[in-house]
């Protein structure tokens, strides 16, 4: 029995061990994550990088040959008209709807 009885200073030494342990391990742990999250930012951006070099290639080229004032209307125009196919779609459906709704109240 008197083996098992130890002195309080060594018990808080313990515990103070194995608190700077601990933290040394989560320090560790975290410096690992953040290289990973950095290797995978820095993969993710190599991935980007030549497709975006290409558009601003096309880009400067665009601007040297006048054509990027016509694909701005090209864009424009096509937006305009996805917006309306959109919209008629929409009122399509709404009026889907309502043709379903008065069948079932006359039926």
């Amino acid at each position: 029995m008197a083996g098992i009885r130890k002195s309080p200073t060594g018990t808080a030494q313990r515990v103070k061990t194995a608190a700077t342990r601990v933290r040394d391990e989560a320090k560790s742990l975290a410096r690992k994550l953040a290289e990973k999250k950095a290797v995978k930012r820095a993969k993710e951006a190599a991935g980007r990088a030549p497709a975006k070099a290409r558009s601003l290639g096309t880009k400067v080229a665009e601007k040297v040959t006048g054509r990027s004032k016509k694909r701005k209307k090209v864009k424009v125009a096509a937006a305009a008209a996805g917006a309306a196919a959109v919209a008629a779609a929409a009122g399509i459906a709404v009026a889907r709807t309502r043709k379903r709704k008065k069948r079932r109240w006359l039926g």
